[in-house]
Parts: C-alpha cells; structure tokens; sequence
C-alpha cells in the first residue's frame, strides 16, 4: 500500500484528472483544497476533487508526482459546489478542470493564498430610512402563499405574468420570508443591464445586504463579492449567470427572472444554461427555485403541462392599466418610406402632441444591413465569413457583426467605374435619421450597442428617459429588456418579417416573445397604449394566433406542431460544430464520425452541413445534430463522440459541442 493520494483537476481543455501522491509532511488534503502541483516542466494550481486514504501499488503503473503543497488551510471550493460542478461537466461535456476554475474569481486561479488577497474593507450599509411595504394585489398574495407552503423542500414554480403584473412584488415578498430564516437568496437576471433597476426594486423593500455579481465588475470587487457569500455576509446576491456558482454558506432560495431569455444561454467555450442548472442546484441542495416571464419559454411551459413545474399566473397589470391596442400595418398598401409607414408616422404625431413618449423597435443595429450597387450588383459581403457587412453611416464603415472585421466604404467596390451605392435594409441609425427628419422639434435617444458603450451611459439614459427627457427612444433588444417606461403610449414595430421567416426551429417562438415583450413597454401606468406592427404579412398565421388567442395559447399550438416534427423539447439534441482552414476538412471529419455512430439505436443524426453561416474568421463552418427522445441515451452518444473527437480529429479542426442548443447558429 502507498500514502494519500488525491486527484487534482487543472485549469487546462483536458478531460482528465490527474492522481498525485501526498508527502507525509503536508498532513491531510481535503476536496476542494488549492494545490501546488508539478505538471510537465511547470509548477501550477489544481483543486483537489478526490482524496483515496490508501491506493494499491499494483494497480498503478507509473509513479506518482508528490504534490509540492497546500495554498489555502481550508477548502475553496466546497463539497456541494463541487457536485454541481462534476455534474455540469458530465452533462455538457467539457474539462472539469475548466469547469471548477471557471467558477472562481480571477485571483483564486492563481497561487495566492486567500489571507494575502486584498479585497474591499467592509463599509456601513447605506440604507434607505423609510422602506415601502409592499402592497400585493389579490393574484400576487395568492401565488406568493402558494409558493411559500413549498420552501422547505425543492420545487420549481413558473410565474405567467403579463408585462407589468408585478413579478418583482411577488419575488421581493419571497425573499424577505427566506431571509427571515436567515437564508441567503440568488436572483438571477439574463443581463448586467438589468442589475441595477433589480437591485434598485429590492432596495426600495429590503434593509439587507444586498450585492450585484457579473462580468462588469473589477477583479476586486468579484472577489470581494465571493467571499462576502462564503461567509454569508451577503443576504441577496443579484447576478448574472455566474453567479449560479458562487459559495453560497446558506442558500435558501433561487429566482431566475426573464427565463425565457437567450442570454441565460453561454454560447461561448462551456456552453451551459444558468435555468438549467440553477434548477439542478436548487435540487441538490433541497430548496425552491421560482422562475418568471411574461413569454416563458416553449420548455418551461412544457414541463408545467408534465407537472414537473407548477405554474402560476399574473392575468392583470400592477397599475389596473388596460392591455394595449395592437394594430399591424400592411406595408404592401401603406408604404414606407425609409421604414416608417403613413399610419405610424400618423400615430407619433398624435402621441407627441400629448406630451408621451414614443418607443420604436428595430432588430439591427447600424445604418442598414448592407449596402448594394443598383448597376453591378455589388453587395457588402465579409471577406472573412461571408456574412453581410452591415453600414455604420456616422462612421463611414463596413462592419461584420459575427466576428468584428471593418473596412471603409470603397468610392469603387464593385464593377463599375464609379458604384452607385444604396443601402438595404434598415438599421436603428437609418430610422433615427428618418425620425429626426420627421419630427425635427422631437428630442430623439438611441440604445444600441453603439450609442451605448457602458452601464453608466445606459443607466444615464435610462435615467434621461424616465425624466421625460426623450421623446422617441429607438433602440433594439437592448432596451426591451426589463426596462421600464411608464410614459410609453406608442410603440411601433419597425418590421417584424425577418422573425416570421426564421428557419431556425426557435424562430417563431422568439418572435412571439418579441413582439409580446415590445408591446409590454406601452400603457404600462396611466391609460392603455397602443402598439404598432408593420409586416408584409398581416394573414401570418403567428401574428393571428398570438394576437387573437394570446402568448400561451401560441405556445400550446406550436408545441403540438414540434412533437409532430421531432423537435425540442419533445427530443433533446447534441449540435457538433466543427471548422477548419480548408473547405471539406471539417465536412469529411463529421461524415466519418456519423457513419461510424449511426448504428447507435434511439439516435438520429442531420447532416453534416454548412452551419448558417458558413464562413466565420477564414474557417470553413459545419454541423452536425444528433437528436434522441432519451435524455441519457443522447448522453451516452454525446461522451462518445466527445472522446473520438479527443483522440482522432486532425489538429487543423476547431470543435465543440453543443448540448440543448438554443440555436443552430
């Protein structure tokens, strides 16, 4: 028999662990603990995920590294954190290693012990003197009793509510009960933006210790956060997806607000879903997680109809406004010029003579989509991905939106001896200048990703908003996105056809929630407003349904039509993307791969084929889906194909998997 010996996980794309001897002289090792280890010619950092007392000698054929020491006298990465951390990685099938690493803060992944790392020093709570109480309504004090006879044990409840029921009244009374048993509350939202305007909410109600946690903060303050978790300093924590990793010492309740979201989706490296695996969470640990939306998503809802998640509704607005007006304006009898159509223009008119403002949604950002040569033809097409170069006019630029490359507009970029250029499509920036030419007497905003470079330059014009301090707002997503508008009367959709042509499976199903949230942010405190829709396509059967029988009802129809197809949520999938520098490298690959595992019984597969789009940074694009009803058979396919990727592919192929992608892009 041989002394301790432990496997450690390193911060590498390996799918291994790797075992290690411990020196009599360093004493005991515990899971979780930060170690020093020798790993080929470097020394480097690893956590401890099993500790075996005594190995037999025999059953390992090569001798074992000793690892050099312990940097912290206390684990920092506990065994429940752990747990989740093993699970996701089986589950989405990436490194363990980078998993656990990916959980820490930026300074935990390096040698330095936890008493040397120097964080923010503990500052007087500033707090509001005279906290509101909340004042919930009939439907809002039902779900919140309901909700609360299950927070002793795990559940999933969903909360249906329509733009502007009152969720956060619900989810602020949730968590003050949980705090009073001196539990500590998680409340996820999709995007940084959306943090300040949560924390304000719960401010206004809660004399707690409540702290953001995402990507915008300083490496300081994360850390300072992390460790305020662990040592339960903190009663609120509201984040970003990452924060579903953070060392809760007493986690009562999770909340995932907006859970229909994309962005909830990492879509980068480990492709994970914070709903997902909040829920798995909450289940390890035996505690309640309550997720809403006024547009749940299609699998949420399904799992209410297997009575997996209990389901509760908000059918009426917070302030007892009325739904609003929707109008659709056919555009192939009510023209437009540059995007704005007479009965729209008509509409902004009336809404601004009544001193209210006015929202207008586009789904691009920029000038236009692209630019064209009426005589060659010429069309602004990236050189690196062969996706359309959207026009940036202020900025006199070409700029391709999937991955970044710019180049100026050309007086001559195609055939012609002096290209006549004209811009397709629209953008926010094209509709701003159409509105400001309109409405010149208008005090005219714009949110996007250009105008808005930093949460301070949005909370500011969030803030300019609100104040009455802007007219017109036009913006995309970005300012759809749980934001408040309470002098909102009109909203116009600019165009909407894109979504309802969409050949991603999802397609209808985001467009639905678009247009449901959009009209959200009118009428939302004084009287119903009024939203405007223009499409090419008014008789379009998702246009009729949702707005004849509502949000839930589409759902229910177009869910039934994805069973018939094999679609989610009624078959799970596997996306393999691959890429490579030659344009049938990656193809052969996924072929090869595909004819060796189609035997595989419950599986099917589509393609391989170009991915969408099939060019991205000089690399050649494709796909392979693999789909099956079961959920542990496609696992069980899904670590398959990871480990031949592992040991055959070529080392000019770029890879991932994709497990439970929200798209096919």
């Amino acid at each position: 028999m041989m002394d301790q010996v432990v496997d450690v996980a390193v911060n590498y794309p390996l799918y291994q662990t790797f075992k290690y001897s411990v020196p009599n002289e360093i004493g005991k090792v515990n899971i979780g603990e930060r170690v020093l280890v020798p790993f080929g010619k470097k020394t480097i950092v690893g956590i401890v995920v099993k500790r075996e007392k005594q190995v037999n000698k025999d059953k390992i054929n090569y001798i074992l590294k000793p690892i050099i020491d312990i940097i912290d006298d206390h684990p920092v990465v506990n065994l429940e954190i752990m747990k989740i951390c093993t699970w996701a990685s089986d589950y989405y099938e990436y490194p363990l290693g980078q998993v656990i690493f990916g959980a820490l803060p930026s300074q935990l992944k390096q040698g330095i012990p936890i008493e040397n790392i120097k964080v923010f020093e503990d500052k007087d709570k500033k707090s509001i003197a005279d906290k509101l109480e909340i004042d919930l309504n009939n439907e809002q004090n039902s779900i919140f009793k309901k909700i609360l006879k299950n927070t002793d044990s795990f559940s999933t409840s969903l909360i249906h509510g329509v733009t502007g029921s009152g969720k956060t009244e619900v989810y602020v009374k949730l968590a003050q009960e949980i705090i009073r048993r001196k539990k500590q509350v998680l409340i996820i939202v999709p995007e940084i933006n959306l943090t300040p305007q949560t924390i304000t909410r719960f401010e206004m109600y809660i004399d707690e210790n409540i702290q953001s946690y995402h990507s915008g903060h300083t490496l300081k303050e994360k850390m300072t956060t992390w460790l305020s978790v662990k040592n339960k300093k903190l009663d609120i924590v509201i984040g970003t997806r990452s924060s579903i990793f953070l060392p809760f010492k007493s986690l009562g309740l999770i909340i995932i607000d907006e859970e229909h979201d994309s962005s909830l989706k990492q879509q980068e490296k480990f492709r994970y879903h914070a709903r997902d695996l909040s829920i798995m969470r909450a289940k390890s640990l035996n505690i309640p997680i309550v997720i809403g939306s006024a547009t749940p998503s299609f699998e949420s809802l399904h799992n209410t109809l297997l009575e997996k998640f209990k389901k509760y509704n908000l059918t009426k607005r917070y302030y007892k406004t009325d739904l609003p007006k929707i109008t659709l304006v056919d555009l192939t009898k009510d023209l437009p010029h540059d995007g704005i159509s007479k009965y729209l223009k008509e509409e902004i008119t009336n809404a601004l003579s009544k001193k209210q403002q006015v929202l207008l949604y586009i789904g691009r950002r920029g000038f236009s989509h692209a630019l064209t040569c009426l005589e060659c033809r010429w069309i602004s097409k990236c050189t690196i991905c062969e996706s359309f170069m959207t026009y940036h006019k202020n900025q006199k630029l070409l700029k391709c939106h999937h991955c970044g490359n710019k180049q100026s507009v050309s007086v001559n970029p195609g055939k012609c001896e002096n290209c006549s250029l004209v811009p397709v499509g629209f953008g926010t920036q094209r509709i701003e200048d159409k509105i400001k030419e309109l409405f010149p007497n208008a005090r005219v905003g714009r949110i996007d990703s250009d105008a808005i470079s930093s949460l301070k330059k949005l909370r500011d014009f969030i803030n300019r908003a609100k104040n009455n301090e802007v007219d017109i707002l036009i913006g995309t997503q970005m300012i759809v996105k749980g934001h408040d508008f309470p002098n909102v009367s009109l909203v116009g959709i600019i165009d909407i056809d894109s979504g309802l042509f969409n050949l991603d499976f999802r397609g209808l199903e985001r467009t639905a929630q678009l247009i449901t949230q959009v009209a959200g942010r009118s009428g939302r405190k004084n009287e119903g407003g009024h939203v405007i829709i223009q499409t090419r396509t008014p008789k379009h059967p998702l246009l009729d349904i949702l707005l004849s029988e509502g949000y839930e009802n589409f759902a229910i129809k177009n869910l039934d039509d994805r069973k018939k197809a094999n679609l989610p949520p009624y078959t799970h999938l596997c996306l393999v993307r691959m890429s490579s520098s030659k344009k049938i490298t990656a193809f052969n690959f996924l072929d090869e791969m595909k004819c060796l595992f189609s035997s595989q019984k419950s599986v099917f597969f589509l393609g391989p084929a170009e991915a969408p789009i099939p060019k991205k940074n000089n690399m050649y694009v494709h796909q392979l889906i693999v789909g099956s009803k079961n959920r542990t058979v496609l696992r069980k396919i899904t670590q398959e194909i990871r480990q031949y990727i592992t040991k055959k592919k070529p080392y000019n192929i770029k890879w991932s998997i994709d497990v439970d992608p929200i798209d096919l892009y």
